[in-house]
């Protein structure tokens, strides 16, 4: 190789190198990711029917438990108790709602019942009834209905008056 020779392949060496860094060193590329999202209303939970334990007769002596039943809104006073507490002929309802949100999403519930007067002890409500579907997982047409009963203990000292509360009802979903 001539020095000629050797001096052109290093100058183009040189070259190519300046070109090279020049196409490396600036400039700009560009591409795209496609974008979806999916909104939908807010999960609503909607009474559509208060909880009412009808009248009661308290009982003469010792104690009994009435209870209010999740699905039919059947009042009945359970057995095993030491009183002769009695039902009057009076309308009853379970407590219900109306939980709309997203179809097949899961949930739990929780509940509480207390009344304003005292009197009334060892209250509870029931664990939910679905209507429909399974209990915690919402239907394919994103609305399930929730009955919810309840119990209390009456005594012959619990005072004879009208008593009212306030069924409160928590849904948590996933």
């Amino acid at each position: 190789m001539t020095i000629r020779n050797a001096l052109l392949a290093a100058g183009s060496i040189v070259a190519l190198s300046a070109l090279a860094g020049s196409a490396l060193a600036s400039g700009s590329v560009q591409t795209t990711a496609n974008a979806s999202v999916t909104v939908v209303s807010p999960t609503t939970l909607t009474k559509t029917q208060d909880m009412a334990f009808g009248t009661v007769t308290r009982p003469s002596s010792g104690s009994n438990t009435v209870q209010l039943a999740a699905a039919d809104g059947t009042v009945t006073i359970a057995s095993g108790g030491t009183g002769d507490a009695a039902l009057v002929s009076s309308p009853t309802s379970a407590a219900k709602f109306n939980l709309v949100t997203v179809a097949a999403i899961t949930y739990t519930t929780t509940q509480s019942l207390t009344f304003a007067q005292a009197g009334l002890t060892n209250i509870s409500a029931t664990t939910p009834v679905a209507s429909t579907g399974t209990l915690g997982t919402v239907p394919a047409n994103g609305t399930q209905q929730l009955s919810f009963g309840g119990q209390f203990d009456i005594s012959s000292t619990t005072t004879a008056q009208p008593y009212t509360g306030t069924l409160t009802v928590t849904v948590n979903y996933n």
